[in-house]
């Protein structure tokens, strides 16, 4: 089992810091990533950035978004990009899980998903944030359901990934069971 943020309820924090610590946990891996030249570590840390977005982005998609939707005042734009910039990670997800790291494009597909992550990080902390500040939400409430979810994320096998991409007729599928390829899974027992 991963390690995840727990907090006892005399700790309680509330959902930004929650939320903050996660990106910050994602972070230090790209760092981490970039700053490795070994692919059978890298290919391990993008285990972990996947593992790690995953159970992310199901939080704020199953919980955080639809608070910040019903109790934030114009939020909807804001939730919609949100979404939409997840759908693109999810994508860069599904391809990387089905690859090892001596492939062609590894190393710039995780470039660009750290672009990605990073940019939904900015917005996420700087607008979402104080929207969820401002709205009439209970943080700490929302941090415990979260920490919850979490858990129960991380007790359960990553879900397959597919990522499909149709672009002039013509068809690009990356298919993968339980988040990485057979051949991944192998190299990684």
């Amino acid at each position: 089992m991963r390690q995840g943020t727990k907090s006892s309820p005399k700790e309680a924090m509330e959902i930004t810091e929650l939320l903050h610590q996660d990106h910050q946990k994602v972070r230090d891996l790209f760092f981490k990533f970039k700053n490795s030249e070994n692919k059978q570590e890298q290919e391990k840390i993008v285990e972990a950035i996947i593992t790690e977005l995953h159970i992310h982005a199901t939080v704020e998609e199953e919980i955080v978004y639809p608070v910040v939707s019903k109790e934030a005042e114009d939020a909807e734009d804001l939730v919609e990009e949100a979404e939409t910039e997840h759908h693109m990670v999810k994508h860069l997800m599904a391809e990387l899980s089905d690859m090892s790291a001596d492939e062609d494009h590894f190393e710039a597909k995780v470039t660009v998903l750290c672009e990605l992550v990073g940019h939904h990080i900015r917005e996420e902390e700087k607008e979402m944030f104080k929207k969820l500040k401002d709205s009439s939400a209970d943080l700490e409430e929302l941090s415990e359901k979260v920490m919850a979810r979490k858990e129960e994320l991380e007790a359960m096998p990553l879900p397959s990934m597919q990522s499909t991409l149709t672009i002039d007729s013509k068809k690009s599928a990356v298919k993968s069971q339980s988040g990485l390829s057979a051949a991944r899974r192998k190299k990684t027992a």
